[in-house]
């Protein structure tokens, strides 16, 4: 049976299914991880093998508005 490991931890999914619907199934948001199978980034509709193992990696993207206001100046009082 193939399974997803998620932050280490690892979940059976059902046969033949998409990487898509065990995403879905083990409730992460698709957009916010890279699907690896055999250490290579698979499609979303890729239909997992008997046995495979998905490992769900997560992507870090994005920062907080103003984040360049750490980097200005100080201003200097006379």
């Amino acid at each position: 049976m193939p399974r997803m490991i998620i932050k280490g931890e690892a979940v059976e999914i059902p046969e033949g299914t998409t990487v898509e619907s065990a995403a879905a199934s083990a409730g992460l948001r698709p957009n916010a991880y890279i699907f690896l199978i055999g250490g290579k980034p698979v499609p979303m509709d890729s239909e997992v093998p008997s046995g495979a193992e998905i490992v769900a990696m997560r992507v870090a993207s994005g920062g907080r508005s103003g984040a360049g206001d750490l980097f200005q100046q100080p201003e200097i009082e006379s």
